[in-house]
């Protein structure tokens, strides 16, 4: 028996995710990148008073005791490093910008749930995509699903 491929609608709802994800992401590295407190030159940092020095991978956060911080790094950091840049540093500089904080956590929690979703849709996808080519599939994910059932009620 051939199993239809995927419908239009779930072609669009899963390019929907990922483009949900991208979005989130784009918006995250953007916001990370204007955080409130950073300095993008050394000549901003002239006559600051250094607090603390993180090592982030090969960069380097400088906190100011002001709330003010620089990155240093060989090129402009990469978003994952600033971002964790900026997780480190919480300690000293989220007194002097909670809002920043906020909105980041807000961007990292939005990001991480489009990302789970997108998983899914990829994972659907895939599943709908090699259903005509591959007709055991379709029992062999209801075994897969009633052994984690089995398992969990044991465990449960």
């Amino acid at each position: 028996m051939e199993t239809a491929g995927p419908s239009n609608r779930e072609v669009d709802q899963a390019r929907t995710q990922v483009e949900k994800k991208w979005r989130a992401n784009a918006e995250k590295v953007a916001f990370a990148k204007g955080f409130p407190g950073r300095l993008t030159d050394w000549a901003a940092a002239e006559g600051k008073t250094v607090e603390r020095v993180l090592s982030i991978g090969a960069a380097r956060a400088l906190l100011f005791s002001d709330g003010t911080f620089l990155i240093v790094a060989a090129s402009e950091p990469e978003p994952a490093v600033l971002i964790a840049a900026l997780l480190a540093a919480r300690p000293l500089l989220e007194r002097h910008h909670p809002k920043g904080y906020e909105t980041l956590d807000r961007h990292i929690s939005t990001d991480r749930e489009l990302q789970r979703r997108a998983r899914l849709e990829n994972i659907m996808g895939a599943i709908r995509n090699n259903l005509p080519q591959i007709p055991e599939l379709k029992e062999a994910l209801r075994r897969f699903v009633r052994e984690l059932e089995d398992r969990e009620d044991k465990e449960g």
